[in-house]
């Protein structure tokens, strides 16, 4: 269960988002109504909650980059172009926040990567 501790640890560090963020899709199966193509789909009732405009726009990006397995920062500063870093940390804050993102961090042999598995919005708690 996350807490306030653990959005705080999550902050970034230098206020810089990392170079790469691991995804693992943990959504079940693709709904009838999914918008997208193969792998690379998103619910379309995100629209619908309760979450600020970044948000919902980012938990699309972050559903299209599911196939991949990460999304690098690049990719983060262009889903949400008008947004500072700053910004894009807090949004992916609220999706934590709302259970519609679950912290899932890998430790390798050259360090910890930062990773969500990324959940339905059946999840969402609001």
């Amino acid at each position: 269960m996350s807490t306030e501790r653990d959005l705080e640890g999550r902050r970034m560090k230098d206020d810089r988002l990392p170079e790469v963020t691991l995804l693992f899709d943990v959504r079940g199966a693709r709904p009838e109504n999914a918008v997208g193509v193969g792998e690379f789909w998103y619910e379309p009732e995100i629209w619908t909650l309760l979450l600020p405009p970044a948000s919902k726009v980012l938990y699309a990006a972050l559903c299209s980059f599911l196939g991949h397995g990460q999304i690098n920062r690049r990719d983060l500063r262009g889903a949400l172009k008008s947004c500072t870093d700053e910004e894009i940390a807090r949004a992916l804050e609220e999706l934590i926040r709302h259970k519609l993102l679950v912290p899932a961090d890998r430790v390798t042999n050259s360090g910890t990567l930062p990773g969500y598995s990324v959940r339905s919005i059946e999840e969402f708690e609001g």
